[in-house]
């Protein structure tokens, strides 16, 4: 196969694969939360209403990683990357328009569908264009556009609500819609699903290691035996605690400091924007520390931080104070799903990867789904978001010794392995 000289056509792949995660995640559900209040406002909701609409976007999102990988199998990744990106845009098209609480629970239903339908493949193709040795930095990298979406919608969200105090919230839904369908067009013109296609191999596998890459890794005959690993089964479990932890920053920050704090519109909507700006390197950071001290070490470490970074969240009210922990919580935020997702492809064959990503996805969706329905009764029963923040913050601490427990497991089976042979 010819291999470039200079510049690996994965690295543009990687840029690719970046856009839609900011689509699909920075866009489809990051924005969400910045939108929030003022959509909130618009349609006269309470927060069990909140609750629920923020809850049919991971609705969409369950049902779409469910198939996401058979569909990936049947028709390649790039297409139902692009199909999913168009749900995505006629989904927030929809929500801009809603009238009512059911419209706009439909319209955020189908960007959801498209957000899950998008993600997991798009996460997928790094797998194909990347040796495992580069596997959790390439992930990272992909993350970013999650971070690049939040700082995005951190600015232009509040500054459409000032020049439309009314309708700026729909107006936001409209310019995510077109840049959505940009970037749809984008991946269809220009992305390729694996490397053999152009006559390249991964990035980091040189010819003479290449079979040795794909021989060490574990093999698995069918996609139903992904089903069947109890460690990935472990992981998805610590991704569902997960997915309700992160939620609640994520969905809640914005409407928090706006409702508890006292911050005006601006001023949460640019704590929003730094968590989002701290948050654009955090993949590739700690993807790369994974690569180099093991996965479970590093979510531990992400796991802890998240849990002091949340527990001085919940008792803080000074402005500088909530910013830091809103900085440092944002510096580790997504390195928990790229470690996550690099730590599927260290257990299952490369094939089978899009089916394992939706497999531990599925947790991770599940956790998503009831976070804000729980989360919007703590705060309506408790009229405060004290409740909420301490159950983020403990779900991380049990998240942290979770991981902790896999990582001491595989360390003993390995020294009893070493010592019978």
């Amino acid at each position: 196969m010819k291999q470039s000289s200079s510049f690996h056509k994965g690295w543009f792949m990687l840029i690719l694969i970046v856009l839609s995660v900011l689509a699909c995640l920075g866009f489809g559900r990051f924005s969400f939360g910045a939108i929030l209040p003022f959509m909130k406002e618009g349609l006269l909701l309470d927060y069990r209403e909140t609750g629920l609409i923020a809850s049919s976007i991971f609705l969409g999102y369950l049902v779409a990683v469910l198939l996401s990988g058979f569909f990936v199998l049947k028709y390649t990744a790039k297409r139902v990357i692009v199909a999913s990106l168009i749900v995505i845009a006629i989904g927030m098209l929809i929500t801009a328009n809603s009238p009512s609480f059911l419209i706009a629970y439909i319209g955020c239903f189908l960007t959801g569908l498209g957000t899950g339908g998008s993600y997991v493949p798009s996460l997928g193709l790094i797998s194909q264009w990347f040796s495992p040795k580069k596997r959790g930095m390439a992930m990272g990298t992909a993350m970013a556009g999650s971070g690049i979406g939040m700082v995005f919608s951190g600015f232009v969200v509040p500054a459409l609500v000032v020049i439309n105090i009314d309708q700026g919230w729909r107006l936001s839904w409209y310019l995510l819609a077109f840049l959505v369908i940009i970037i749809a067009l984008l991946n269809w013109i220009l992305l390729k699903n694996k490397p053999e296609d152009v006559g390249l191999h991964p990035i980091g596998a040189t010819d003479s290691r290449l079979s040795q890459i794909r021989s060490s890794e574990p093999s698995v005959a069918k996609p139903k035996n992904v089903y069947r690993n109890k460690t990935l089964w472990f992981i998805g479990s610590i991704y569902f605690l997960w997915g309700v932890s992160y939620l609640i920053f994520s969905t809640f920050l914005v409407d928090y400091l706006i409702t508890d704090v006292k911050f005006t519109s601006q001023q949460a909507g640019n704590f929003f924007a730094a968590a989002g700006i701290a948050s654009i390197i955090s993949g590739f950071v700690w993807g790369s520390v994974s690569d180099k001290v093991g996965r479970m070490v590093a979510l531990m470490i992400v796991f802890f931080t998240q849990f002091l970074m949340l527990m001085g969240l919940s008792f803080s009210t000074d402005s500088f104070f909530i910013f830091m922990q809103v900085i440092i919580y944002g510096s580790t935020l997504w390195g928990v799903p790229t470690i996550m997702n690099a730590s599927v492809g260290d257990y299952i064959d490369a094939k089978y990867i899009p089916v394992a990503m939706g497999f531990v996805t599925i947790f991770f969706s599940a956790g998503q789904l009831v976070s804000p329905i729980v989360t919007g009764l703590l705060i309506d029963y408790t009229n405060s978001y004290l409740s909420a923040h301490l159950l983020s913050a403990i779900t991380c601490l049990v998240c942290g010794i979770g991981c902790y427990s896999l990582f001491y497991n595989e360390r003993k089976k390995a020294a009893l392995l070493k010592l019978e042979l």
